[in-house]
């Protein structure tokens, strides 16, 4: 398939601090694909018969589907309806940049959220509309306050207009003011989500105000779309989408969205970027499309089951399971798709590179689980508890729930160590390794190149000398049993239907990378040699099921 180089205009703040809100026209040269083949081959054992053979990736929704319904999954190609961006900080002198791309024919409506680090709530939402092969950005940067904001110069439409009418939005700390930790600050780190609520067409009828896709697709050549405004319009007071019918000429997601960000540092001369997380299949044939400044649609309304390929085998829920109240659920489909027995990455802490390495450790599903109310007693107030697979819950006191963990580190020879001590920030009571926020970041020898905060989201490990550089294994509910695992009913297990068996998921639902940073200082023509790289990290899953023949990992 060919493709097309384009130039696409970036928003780039200025590195000082005074003028960190300029907005500067740069480019980078992004690649637009019309149309993609998916040739990816994957074995499946067909179980029964041990017999083997290779089937498309393409053909997993039709071995998942339930009734016709499909499957949940990770898109390994990176397209999808569900967008999940590890990890935005605005601390220190950095910004972070988002991309969406829509590679599609269609307008999309698309729920962009960011969540803040410590428990996953919003901080701020809007509907962006997306013109048919439209690419969106922005950045997240500081503003004159605590709290981060976002700015755009690109011309697609969001509702709220404010935004792309040019203006820096500020993030809200409305959603928890009731915690220890509730300022503004607690907005600059976090993570974005981004769902695709449909396709966005056209009313039938011939009325000038209901005319949504024209309305937002881009007028060529100047690019800017036909009108912003008739879409703010829809979801005012009075229109269409707001008071008759939200879905009026919106139809189920098709996915095909792609997106990835940037971490810049300008002063330090260094950026990474990674590629967002793409879930596809997750609206189950029904258009999500709600008003701005909503809670709707988030991760929790997915209308599919899970599918989870793990080896030569696809898992699939077909329903979830309310055995021993595990039940949580539509949320529980996303979570068996991201679950993590453990993950892995590199650190790079050679001193002759002065390089420093932090991991980014998420959780994006973590607070449908841990904000469970129990009503107060005589012997004890009212507090959150956990439901499977995390096991503690939010204290508003201390502004975090911690999950226990376990960690080796080896060097490039092979050497193993089990560390037994972690420097944590705060320090959390007892002996058990654990990461108390939504989205943690481990810091190795107090390398801190992510300036991550010390509200509680900071981890330091202290590394032994004979390991400046290796490999980390970070491993999830360690010494899980049944009780700590999600469990769904499965209809496919190897090839063979499984109906009234159970899967049940073991570990966390993870996302995250590693960032490295380089500094070999300033050349003698006075430009900064400092570097920097963002890896996504691997992983192992534990999926076993009740049935007898199987055998858990």
């Amino acid at each position: 398939m060919g493709s097309m180089l384009v130039l696409h205009p970036y928003v780039v703040p200025n590195a000082t601090q005074e003028g960190r809100h300029g907005l500067v026209k740069g480019a980078y040269i992004g690649c637009y694909l019309a149309a993609k083949l998916i040739e990816n081959e994957i074995l499946l054992n067909l179980g029964a018969t041990n017999m083997k053979k290779i089937l498309p990736v393409a053909v997993l929704s039709a071995l998942a589907g339930v009734n016709g319904a499909q499957a949940v999954h990770l898109n390994p190609d990176g397209l999808g309806e569900v967008l999940l961006y590890p990890y935005y900080t605005v601390e220190g002198s950095q910004d972070t940049y988002i991309q969406v791309v829509n590679t599609t024919m269609h307008t999309k409506a698309v729920k962009v959220r960011f969540r803040e680090a410590l428990n996953s709530q919003e901080v701020l939402d809007f509907n962006l509309y997306l013109s048919p092969y439209d690419h969106w950005s922005a950045v997240i940067t500081r503003g004159d306050t605590d709290a981060a904001v976002i700015i755009t110069a690109d011309n697609s439409c969001t509702v709220p207009n404010a935004l792309s009418d040019g203006n820096a939005i500020s993030f809200r700390n409305t959603d928890y003011l009731t915690d220890s930790q509730n300022g503004l600050d607690r907005t600059r780190e976090g993570y974005v989500e981004m769902i695709d609520m449909g396709v966005v067409g056209n009313a039938a009828v011939a009325d000038p105000t209901r005319q949504y896709s024209t309305f937002a697709t881009h007028v060529q050549p100047a690019g800017v779309p036909a009108s912003c405004a008739g879409l703010q319009a829809a979801w005012n007071a009075g229109g269409y989408w707001s008071t008759t019918d939200q879905r009026d000429a919106v139809t189920a997601a098709i996915g095909g969205l792609y997106g990835y960000e940037v971490i810049i540092d300008s002063p330090e001369g260094t950026a990474g970027a990674t590629s967002a997380v793409a879930l596809d299949d997750f609206d189950g044939n029904t258009a999500l499309h709600f008003p701005p400044g909503t809670s709707s649609p988030g991760l929790g309304d997915s209308a599919g089951p899970a599918s989870v390929i793990n080896g030569t085998s696809i898992w699939t829920g077909t329903g979830l399971s309310v055995a021993s109240g595990l039940g949580n659920g539509a949320i529980d489909t996303v979570t068996a798709v991201l679950s993590r027995r453990s993950i892995v990455n590199d650190f790079i802490l050679e001193p002759s590179l002065n390089a420093g390495t932090d991991w980014t450790v998420v959780w994006p599903t973590r607070f449908e689980y841990i904000m469970n109310p129990v009503a107060a007693t005589a012997l004890t107030p009212a507090h959150f508890v956990a439901k499977p697979p995390f096991v503690t819950g939010w204290n508003p006191a201390t502004s975090k729930a911690c999950e226990p963990i376990d960690i080796v580190y080896y060097n490039r020879e092979e050497l193993g160590v089990t560390p037994d001590e972690v420097d944590f920030s705060p320090a959390p009571p007892g002996d058990t390794f654990e990461l108390c926020a939504e989205a943690n970041v481990l810091t190795f020898d107090s390398s801190d190149v992510l300036e991550a905060s010390s509200r509680g989201l900071r981890t330091n490990l202290e590394m032994a000398d004979s390991h400046p550089n290796g490999w980390l294994s970070m491993s999830f509910n360690p010494g899980a049993t049944y009780t700590r695992a999600i469990t769904l009913q499965q209809s496919l297990l190897s090839g063979q239907p499984l109906e009234g068996q159970y899967v049940h998921f073991v570990g966390l639902p993870t996302i995250g990378f590693a960032f490295f940073q380089y500094q070999n200082g300033t050349s003698a023509d006075g430009v900064l040699r400092n570097y920097a790289a963002m890896v996504r990290h691997k992983a192992t899953r534990s999926i076993w099921s009740d049935n007898a023949s199987s055998v858990q990992p």
